[in-house]
């Protein structure tokens, strides 16, 4: 495929980081770190942008190909040996959202961390969520209340993504990630200490390549401030900023192993969609991740 356009999309800051890339008309992102493909924009064949993922494996050694696609687009992955792991209804569209992945090694299939798996499971209550989203807690004494972070911003939110994860699949600690990110429409709410004005806790609303979908992610919250709910005050905020911009459906991926994550979410009326066996290098390992779905309008 020596005539295909490559063009980095995000490069690495540091060379062990994963690195985003534009082949032809698809966006993967691909690496040692999570030690997998995934395709994040697929491209106007999808044929081809199973053979892409293939042929980037195969150079590289990787164990897992993982790809999120329209609905309508998924059967030629399926074929190839895909499977689904993941939905989200409505996601893409007229179609569904799907995550699929594929296995190329026995190991890379075989859950590694199944009790605290487990334990999350049973303690975010998977099985529903509320008929109601709980209401947001209320912001504790000495905070500010959410805003939305600006590109002035990017070295103190790098800087707290960089000391809040050992690892994450994106580049987060570097601030230039963190301008271009918000660049390309993604937006970050921060919770400031009033005294200090320092960050506390961040989180974003990212583009998910489909029109009205968005991706509640990057939540970070200092040690010291843990436990007093700041992750659901971003969240409801996210999702009203979201829906003021017309956007319908909203998804996240969640750490399998994060009760508090996996409950903020459940909390919040979502619906669990599935789940991303050993799929993601975050806080210093390779772990599975959960998906969940709320539509907010």
């Amino acid at each position: 495929m020596s005539d295909v356009a490559v063009t980095a999309v995000a490069p690495p800051a540091e060379t062990h980081l994963d690195r985003t890339e534009r082949i032809g008309d698809a966006v993967v992102q691909h690496g040692h770190l999570s030690d997998r493909v995934y395709l994040l924009e697929a491209g106007e064949n999808a044929a081809g942008d199973v053979a892409l993922m293939e042929r980037l494996a195969g150079e590289h050694g990787y164990s897992k190909l993982f790809a999120k696609v329209s609905e309508d687009r998924v059967q030629p992955f399926l074929v190839a040996g895909f499977h689904v792991e993941a939905r989200v209804p409505g996601g893409a569209g007229e179609h569904d959202l799907v995550f699929c992945s594929r296995f190329l090694s026995r190991e890379r299939a075989i859950e590694r961390f199944p009790d605290e798996v487990a334990r999350t499971a049973d303690a975010a209550t998977l099985a529903g969520a509320p008929p109601r989203p709980a209401p947001a807690p209320a912001l504790p004494a000495g905070l500010q209340r959410p805003c939305v972070a600006t590109p002035s911003d990017a070295e103190a939110l790098a800087a707290l993504y960089g000391d809040v994860f050992a690892s994450y699949p994106f580049p987060i600690h570097d601030p230039r990630f963190v301008r271009d990110s918000m660049s390309d429409g993604t937006v970050y709410l921060l919770i400031r200490d009033e005294a200090s004005d320092q960050i506390v806790a961040a989180a974003s609303a990212e583009p998910s390549g489909h029109p009205h979908t968005c991706e509640m992610t990057d939540f970070a919250t200092v040690p010291e401030k843990r436990g007093l709910g700041l992750a659901g005050v971003l969240l409801h905020e996210l999702e009203l900023h979201a829906a003021d911009n017309g956007t319908r459906m909203a998804y996240t991926i969640a750490r399998a192993t994060s009760v508090g994550m996996n409950r903020v979410f459940a909390r919040r009326g979502y619906t669990h969609a599935g789940t991303l066996v050993n799929n993601t290098n975050i806080a210093g390992r390779i772990e599975s991740m959960h998906v969940w779905y709320r539509a907010l309008v």
